[in-house]
């Protein structure tokens, strides 16, 4: 397994309660919540012994007021989901993927225990580690190749080669560029109010002063860019404050240059502006890359996006949280590439396990005792888990009342477990991540035999016997898949 291969425990997958689990934490009866059930709705006698169809009496209605309505149909009315936002980009298409060292992990685990899963279960999980997914981002066929600029120092996606270039400055800034702050002559004239950002705070400078323009939408366009420009310049505040607009002169009297940290006579760049183009015709070709197929990890903080973007991916998480089918679709895809297998049941749930699941004919194959005991309990008992099957072929000693020292594991227990982990990798027995045991049925239409070859089925085969199989514990040892 790789270094960088996140931590996935598929036993999560079992939701049963931890009491549930380990009986031996149940708690005592007496503890135990006890819940009255549910009137039935049905007809009800009245004082004057007829019925009153269900419906309560006058004094009993004032209690019902205030209550959750009820639909005519569906009873009461569910949460309504929230609204998709508004997609200015019909060529977007979103897609979810699991990682490859996501995928290898998985397929271990499966291999390993071997175990049936339920693929949405496994996506489900996958979505609680953001590191173990992607969110792809592609265009929609017939439609212009590389709509998206990303930026290698941190895969950062964006729509424009502005913002991405503006975004790789901030990063890249004091790398490349040596930055001196000098004085300069403070700003002569009356000012008698000044502008404020209502929302940062940031000092802009009286209206009428020449880079009151440029110091305004720079600001909103370093970080308020999603919010529509009037709407920004709204929302300015006008100080009166001698303190204020002092403190405005004194900002104001500093300036900042840059230099190029490369090259021997370094050119002085004026400001940001100068440094973007500078920065745009030097190094932004070696860092930006145009690509129509844009990965971006499952963890937003991890990475910065377009902020035209961001709602989208927000919707697109959460509407995966609720119904995982993309992941899914993608996961099943790459366990299949992995050698695993799927089955449907009968509820249409798909399953993943790591052999294909096939019928043991007990009548015409050959096979040892406990094999077949094996296969007869899990046939005659419906929904039995390992725990009980165990219980009744090998039951357990009565615990003694003084504390002694930890007995030794059983061998014929040991012997037990070994035989069904045989048949789980086998494909005769599946054992879901809840510890259910089942048996897998004859299909309904058997293979027929070719016509002038013997008739020799997939059952009538000899059975190795668990002694002559490898042991179980590594994935070298586990039988291939067919």
């Amino acid at each position: 397994m790789p270094e960088d291969a996140p931590t996935l425990d598929l036993s999560a997958l079992d939701f049963r309660p931890s009491w549930a689990k380990d009986p031996a934490s149940a708690p005592p009866p007496e503890q135990r919540e006890f819940r009255e059930p549910r009137e039935t709705r049905g007809p009800r006698p009245d004082k004057r012994g007829g019925f009153n169809r269900g419906k309560p009496p006058a004094r009993d209605r004032k209690e019902f007021r205030g209550a959750p309505t009820r639909d005519k149909f569906s009873g009461f009315r569910r949460e309504e989901r929230p609204a998709p936002p508004p997609n200015p980009f019909p060529w977007l298409r979103i897609a979810f993927t699991a990682t490859a060292p996501a995928v290898e992990t998985v397929a271990q685990q499966i291999r390993h225990t071997g175990k049936t899963f339920s693929l949405f279960d496994i996506a489900r999980i996958l979505l609680r580690n953001p590191a173990s997914y992607t969110i792809d981002l592609t265009a929609a066929p017939k439609q212009p190749e590389g709509p998206f600029y990303v930026v290698d120092a941190d895969q950062s996606v964006w729509l424009n080669r502005e913002s991405a270039l503006r975004h790789l400055l901030r990063k890249k800034l004091e790398e490349l560029y040596r930055v001196e702050s000098v004085v300069i002559d403070p700003p002569k004239g009356n000012f008698p109010v000044v502008a404020v950002c209502g929302m940062s705070g940031v000092l802009l400078g009286p209206p009428n002063h020449h880079d009151f323009e440029r110091k305004l939408r720079e600001l909103h366009r370093e970080r308020f860019a999603r919010l529509d420009f009037e709407a920004f310049r709204s929302r300015l505040k006008m100080e009166r404050d001698p303190e204020v607009i002092e403190k405005w002169r004194a900002e104001a009297s500093k300036s900042v240059e840059y230099y190029p940290r490369e090259g021997e006579a370094p050119e002085k760049l004026a400001d940001l502006a100068a440094v973007e183009r500078h920065f745009d015709h030097h190094h932004a070709a070696v860092h930006i890359k145009f690509t129509g197929v844009a990965p971006v990890p499952g963890d937003p903080k991890t990475t910065a996006v377009d902020p035209a973007l961001a709602p989208l991916l927000n919707y697109a998480r959460d509407e995966e949280e609720r119904f995982p089918l993309r992941l899914a679709q993608s996961l099943s895809r790459a366990l299949s590439g992995a050698g695993l297998r799927f089955h449907k049941s009968a509820n249409r749930t798909t399953f993943v396990s790591a052999s294909r699941s096939r019928h043991l004919n007990l009548e015409e194959t050959p096979v040892s005792d406990s094999i077949r005991k094996i296969v007869e309990t899990i046939r005659s008992k419906k929904s039995i888990r390992r725990g009980q099957l165990l219980d009744l072929l090998v039951p357990a000693p009565a615990p003694a009342t003084e504390p002694v020292l930890p007995a030794p594991s059983d061998p014929a227990r040991d012997a037990v477990i070994n035989d069904l982990l045989w048949l789980t990798h086998e494909g005769y027995v599946i054992e879901y991540a809840d510890g259910r045991l089942e048996s897998v049925p004859m299909p309904k239409n058997p293979p027929k035999p070719a016509g002038d070859q013997p008739a020799a089925t997939e059952a009538a085969a000899e059975v190795v016997p668990p002694a002559a199989a490898p042991a179980a514990g590594t994935e070298d040892q586990v039988p291939a898949c067919s």
